[in-house]
């Protein structure tokens, strides 16, 4: 499901435009797939669709779908704060909805990648400093980015777990967070890492 929000000259209320969701025929409020929706109907389907995305996303971390997800986040948040800012149509509880929504879109805006990726091969040890499951192994990154990078890894790994990676070239080290985990089109592992503790690992 590829919606496109459109918020271009998207009126508040217009007297004749009604929600195009079934039968609903509340006033429309906003623009969503090419279709006028109602605050209740357009919440639920940037919710649903905000959801959609970030799965997506982490299966599939290329820079065409973090530009897209850029690009509806943008416009469905610029949509719920005119919303809820100016309409007199909107009630305590669709309200809070509205709230959630934008701390939601606020939240996942933060995780999509800060600076752009370069490709790169840095050798590197990647390190598991986990209790019951510790390894190392060398490797390289495949791309690099101030706040992260994709490496290949022969270990399994989760997403959310926590590395450790050092450069084989200065010996610098840093705590890393995996973001993604996914096989390349040669068949090998590869993670995407978060840096958690500095952002000048790569120079």
């Amino acid at each position: 499901m590829e919606n496109q929000i459109e918020s271009h000259n998207v009126p508040e209320t217009i007297e004749d435009a009604v929600c195009s969701s079934g039968s609903c025929g509340e006033p429309a409020a906003a623009d969503f797939d090419a279709k006028r929706l109602c605050t209740e109907h357009f919440l639920a389907a940037c919710f649903q669709e905000l959801e959609a995305r970030n799965d997506r996303l982490k299966s599939q971390p290329a820079d065409s779908e973090i530009e897209s997800f850029r690009k509806f986040l943008n416009s469905s948040v610029e949509q719920a704060r005119r919303i809820s800012d100016g309409s007199q149509h909107v009630d305590g509880e669709m309200k809070t909805q509205l709230l959630e929504f934008l701390l939601r879109a606020s939240e996942l805006s933060k995780r999509i990648r800060r600076s752009p990726r370069l490709t790169s091969s840095v050798p590197v040890w990647l390190r598991r400093e986990d209790p019951a499951r510790t390894w190392e192994e060398e490797t390289w990154t495949v791309t690099t980015s101030r706040h992260g990078a994709g490496l290949v890894c022969r270990h399994a790994v989760e997403a959310g777990g926590k590395v450790v990676l050092c450069r084989r070239d200065k010996g610098s080290r840093a705590q890393a967070r995996v973001v993604y985990c996914r096989y390349d089109g040669d068949g090998r592992r590869q993670i995407g890492v978060e840096l958690l503790d500095r952002d000048d690992f790569w120079d």
